[in-house]
């Protein structure tokens, strides 16, 4: 069912939601964004940054943790640390990835404002199919917060890649050194960086899923 939810703060037009899915943003203040006026107020040109690993990125993780439980309560079945900044002695973009699993991405949408409280902005990704993505920036760092559903493919692939990581030295000199060259080669362009990551990441989990 498709319902009307409000108006875009910029030019007005209706916003719908259509079976769990926000056809627009919410922006800080908890208004709402059509996904047109969303991109053309956007001026980030992500760039890719590594930086050595840092003892604080856990930390930092712990800390969103609880605020993330406390906001979403019963709502959140488990939270975990993901990514590069959540794997020791291993470069990485600065970004604390953190990832919520829920019951159902159905209903997502009633999130929005919750997490919206404590800085995390819903941004549609329509090519995300089995998690939704939101964007925190405090006191010069970000956070990125990837919902999906716990226990399903996503949940599970995430954190095998990072247990495998984390229990194998060598693959973390591996991973290292590709994204150095990756880095060098994509400075200014991260969906590449990112993309070019993929055959690495794949055969990681693939390893992970044999043991």
């Amino acid at each position: 069912m498709r319902e009307p939810v409000g108006k875009c703060r910029n030019c007005g037009t209706l916003i719908y939601c259509s079976g769990g899915f926000l056809e627009g943003v919410v922006n800080n203040d908890q208004t709402l964004c059509c996904f047109p006026c969303a991109n053309q107020t956007s001026t980030e040109k992500p760039t890719v940054s590594l930086s050595s690993y840092h003892p604080e990125w856990p930390v930092l993780f712990e800390r969103e943790q609880r605020l993330i439980a406390e906001i979403l309560g019963e709502n959140v079945l488990g939270i975990e640390h993901i990514g590069s900044t959540a794997i020791p002695g291993l470069q990485a973009k600065p970004i604390i990835d953190i990832m919520a699993g829920v019951r159902s991405l159905a209903s997502y949408d009633s999130y929005i404002p919750h997490l919206s409280t404590i800085g995390y902005m819903y941004v549609p990704k329509p090519e995300l199919v089995d998690r939704r993505f939101f964007k925190k920036e405090k006191e010069a760092q970000t956070f990125h917060l990837h919902l999906c559903e716990f226990g399903e493919k996503e949940w599970e692939e995430k954190l095998l890649f990072r247990n495998y990581l984390r229990q194998h030295s060598k693959a973390v000199e591996e991973y290292n050194s590709l994204k150095l060259r990756l880095a060098n080669r994509y400075s200014n362009d991260r969906p590449a960086y990112t993309k070019s990551k993929g055959a690495f990441i794949s055969s990681i989990i693939q390893k992970a899923k044999r043991k």
